[in-house]
Formats: C-alpha cells, sequence, structure tokens
C-alpha cells in the first residue's frame, strides 16, 4: 500500500529510467557577476550574466544577456551574447545579437538574427583520434634531426605513452 512503485525503474539500481533535467533559471529581474557552471545542467537565462556560462543545454531568451564566454552542447539564442559561443548545436534566432566568435559543429540561423564575428565549424574527434594526435605531437618532439640514437630517457617517454593506450 505505501511501498515504492517499481514501474519505470532499474532493476540493479532502483533509479528512473526517465532523466528528467529541470532547468535553472536566472530569471529577468537578475543580475549575475561571475561564472555560472552546470556541466550536466539545463540553463534557462532571461536575464543578465556578466561572466562565462557552461552548462549541457543554455538556452538565452530575448532578454537575455551574456558577456562572457558561452559553452555548451547546446545553445539556443534568442537575446544578446558578446562573447565566445562554443556548441555541438547552436540555433539563431531572428532576435538573437552575438558579437563574437560562434565555434560550432551544426548551426541554424533564422533571418534577421544579427552577428558580428566569425563562425568556425568544429569537427568533434573521437577519443581515439584525440590521443593519437597527441601522441604524434609528443613523438614529433623527440624526433632527431642527426644520426644520434635516441637517448633511454626518450626511449623511456615514448615507451609509455604507448603502453597508456
Amino acid at each position: 500500500m505505501f511501498g515504492r512503485s517499481t514501474k519505470n525503474r532499474d532493476a540493479k539500481t532502483g533509479s528512473s529510467k526517465k532523466h528528467v533535467l529541470i532547468p535553472s533559471v536566472v530569471s529577468s529581474d537578475m543580475h549575475v557577476i561571475g561564472n555560472i557552471i552546470s556541466p550536466e545542467g539545463v540553463l534557462d537565462i532571461d536575464g543578465q550574466v556578466h561572466g562565462n556560462v557552461r552548462a549541457h543545454t543554455i538556452s538565452l531568451r530575448e532578454n537575455g544577456k551574456v558577456n562572457g564566454d558561452v559553452v555548451a552542447e547546446q545553445v539556443y539564442i534568442y537575446g544578446t551574447v558578446e562573447g565566445l559561443v562554443k556548441a555541438r548545436q547552436v540555433t539563431l534566432y531572428a532576435t538573437a545579437r552575438v558579437t563574437g566568435s560562434i565555434m560550432h559543429e551544426t548551426l541554424s540561423v533564422e533571418d534577421g538574427a544579427f552577428v558580428d564575428g566569425k563562425f568556425k565549424r568544429t569537427d568533434r574527434m573521437s577519443d581515439d583520434e584525440l590521443f593519437n594526435k597527441k601522441v604524434s605531437e609528443v613523438e614529433s618532439l623527440f624526433d632527431n634531426d642527426n644520426s644520434e640514437a635516441p637517448s633511454e630517457a626518450e626511449l623511456l617517454v615514448l615507451e609509455n605513452l604507448r603502453l597508456i593506450r
């Protein structure tokens, strides 16, 4: 009668399968001075933020303004940003005003949106590609321009890099 319902619960952890994220809200009468960080969260900004903003999903409402960098997986901009916007998915609506660079994988811009800056498309590298790139950069530091054999320290560093993988 008063027991917990087991519907929609994971048998191993007892947690709900559906993960609902409730947004953190910066309301229209708020003025935040400082950084806002919520790596797994949803942020809804209708006020002003003087600082950097980082979250999983950020919605900047029409009255919202950010003076700083905006970093997220998904960014929806109706308001004003003065700074870098970096996200996998960026959507600029007709009322958006962005002064600064926008780094994105996918970009959607409605007619009427204002951007004074650069667009930079980025490709997401897999972890393996990123690791191999870093290893090759370190290996290039130890490239010998002369005929000397690599030192024992150089060989040890290279061997440890290969073992990490």
